[in-house]
């Protein structure tokens, strides 16, 4: 049995359509999930319903295999991390972080050793008599997670705490946060609408999107393999193509066609198929047996940081034309490969190219 279970929860506003419509998911002891997808998909509902600040319309939430249902918020044992800090603006440092720990009548010896370690764990000890009013957005953020974690939380919620914080230090404060959390072996719920946070502060990401978990994976799997059409949208994928077209059937039959390439991999659910922009571009056709051949024009060259944008305008398989970007990785293009691109962008001659067999994945709704 998972340790959190959250099954068909309903939410709705007023008349308007519902928030949440049947979202579920569960969760190992001491695992970081992460929620993903867009503000207003209801990310933040799915913590005030777990932390007993809201009431779902139905569905069911147990934590340690015990239902919530009429379980008091100051009941829980569930710490929240909010967007904006929420301390105390008129108390210090360490009455903030002790906060909780009077609430729970712990005696004055232990609150002080228990702010202490918490203060030390967040790489704040010494800050204990500052006030908070002078702190920096990243000390605020460190004191509000001591704060949530002094009372040794069975379940911590964390929305999106470092939204508010300096681009410089975010990088810095995920490495930190998700080491604070390992540390303690703590189970969390992080909701974010940043990809790029969810990949490393996660064990697991849950994309939600409809008001539902559309898709829920460990990041890389998650990356590599998005499954679904919001969810390959949400990651900012283009080169998606439905497969209910005649273009589409040339495609599927394209895509299954090579050796390597899974056959029968897209199954009788797909809908769509993504052509990752991420994959490997060979010229010529000589050995295909690990490619997907393919002509095509190279209509744009963009460099960018690591990578070279490659457009290529497909003319087989017969797209009408469309345009499929790649984003080849600076150390991967050869000179030999540098050559041809430029070449075909110069002259806009339909070329013969290879796709890297893993360069699709198929897609459902």
């Amino acid at each position: 049995m998972a340790y959190l279970e959250v099954t068909n929860l309903w939410k709705s506003f007023g008349d308007t359509e519902s928030v949440l419509q049947g979202l579920s998911f569960a969760q190992e002891r001491g695992e970081i999930l992460c929620l993903l997808g867009a503000s207003g998909c209801g990310k933040t509902t799915v913590l005030q319903i777990l932390a007993g600040l809201m009431q779902a319309d139905s569905g069911c939430v147990r934590l340690g295999g015990r239902d919530q249902d009429g379980v008091p918020v100051h009941a829980r044992r569930i710490g929240y991390v909010f967007q904006d800090h929420v301390l105390f603006p008129h108390l210090s440092v360490r009455r903030n972080v002790e906060y909780g720990l009077r609430m729970l009548k712990w005696p004055s010896h232990q609150r002080g050793r228990r702010v202490h370690e918490m203060l030390e764990l967040v790489d704040l000890a010494g800050y204990e008599e500052r006030p908070v009013r002078g702190l920096s957005g990243g000390e605020s953020q460190r004191v509000a997670l001591a704060r949530s974690l002094a009372p040794a939380p069975d379940l911590l919620l964390l929305d999106e705490p470092l939204s508010s914080v300096d681009q410089r230090l975010r990088g810095d404060l995920v490495t930190q946060l998700r080491s604070v959390l390992e540390t303690q072996a703590i189970t969390a719920v992080h909701v974010t609408h940043d990809l790029e946070e969810a990949y490393f502060m996660g064990d697991r990401v849950a994309f939600v999107h409809g008001g539902r978990v559309n898709r829920i994976d460990a990041p890389s799997a998650l990356v590599a393999n998005p499954a679904t059409v919001a969810c390959a949208r949400y990651l900012g994928m283009g080169n998606i193509f439905a497969l209910d077209t005649p273009e589409g059937q040339r495609l599927r039959e394209w895509a299954t066609s090579a050796a390597g390439t899974g056959g029968d991999r897209g199954g009788t659910n797909a809908t769509h198929l993504l052509i990752r922009p991420r994959t490997v571009l060979r010229s010529g056709h000589g050995d295909i047996r690990q490619g997907l051949p393919c002509r095509g024009t190279v209509t744009s060259l963009r460099p960018k940081v690591n990578e070279v944008q490659v457009e290529l305008r497909l003319t087989q398989p017969d797209l009408e034309g469309a345009t499929i970007r790649l984003d080849l990785a600076r150390t991967g293009i050869r000179r030999e490969l540098q050559m041809v691109l430029e070449a075909s962008a110069r002259d806009q001659g339909a070329r013969p190219w290879i796709l890297g067999s893993g360069g699709v994945a198929w897609l459902t709704e």
